[in-house]
């Protein structure tokens, strides 16, 4: 992403990534739009200038610091640095939301920082998709899930937290990644997917004991043999020496299931 144009206005410093619309006029919306409540830490806002909708997405911390931290950030860089991945990927033509605006709101020392980027519509969560379909249509999706988990390996991103519900799939049978925070742009090792992988294991486990999907074994072994047969790399056999105390079986479930259960969104 080259260098955004950087606005500042009334406490708010604006960086211009894509798009004409007034980012003043953004900033009034950004109080007023609906809230989407089950997207993401808080949900999204769904913003709407000049009969364009947009989606506001507040950085907010995780883990053990949330209590103390909240939205609180000391600088601007981890929305920047999401922004810029999603364009990358979006020049490289990978199936990613295109980011509108950073929005930085001054709060004394620190600072409150917004994503803002297009509104995917005629779309629903691939977890939805997922529930809805069976047989050999669950097999496509899977194939194709696994094409791209492959490219964006081949171009160098590393997302340490992809989770399925950010993914959508489109009435027109596309899918689009909403959500890059913390991933970053370098030579992706198997090493890397392999933690990538372990992630959506423990996601999708998550998921399954809520008994939010159902997903058969076959289905699971076949996203790993196809992931494999892409990247020439022996998944299988190297997840297998992860094991620990499941057996190998229920530890590749993890990832269709991750994807499912999440990512279907």
């Amino acid at each position: 992403m080259t260098s955004p144009e950087k606005i500042i206005r009334n406490g708010f410093t604006i960086y211009v990534c894509d798009r004409p619309e007034d980012p003043h006029a953004v900033i009034e919306q950004m109080s007023r739009g609906e809230i989407i409540r089950d997207k993401g830490r808080g949900g999204i806002r769904v913003l709407s200038v000049d009969g364009r909708k947009m989606a506001c997405r507040q950085y907010i911390h995780g883990g053990l610091f949330r209590v103390i931290t909240g939205d609180r950030f000391c600088s601007e860089k981890r929305a920047l640095d999401e922004a810029g991945i999603l364009c990358y990927l979006a020049e490289n033509s990978f199936p990613v939301v295109r980011p509108c605006f950073v929005v930085v709101e001054k709060k004394g020392l620190t600072k409150r920082l917004f994503l803002i980027t297009e509104f995917v519509q005629d779309a629903s969560d691939l977890l939805d998709a997922w529930r809805m379909t069976s047989g050999i249509k669950r097999f496509r999706i899977i194939k194709r899930l696994a094409g791209l988990f492959r490219r964006l390996e081949m171009l160098g991103v590393y997302h340490p937290d992809l989770h399925i519900n950010n993914i959508l799939f489109t009435g027109q049978g596309e899918f689009i990644f909403l959500d890059f925070d913390r991933a970053r742009k370098k030579a992706v090792t198997t090493d890397d997917m392999e933690k990538m992988f372990r992630r959506l294991d423990r996601y999708m486990e998550k998921q399954k004991r809520r008994g939010d999907i159902t997903i058969n074994m076959r289905e699971k072994i076949f996203f790993l043999r196809v992931y494999q047969k892409l990247s020439g790399c022996d998944i299988l056999s190297r997840m297998e020496r992860q094991v620990k105390t499941r057996t190998f079986l229920n530890r590749i479930g993890w990832f269709v299931e991750s994807f499912l259960y999440g990512g279907d969104r």
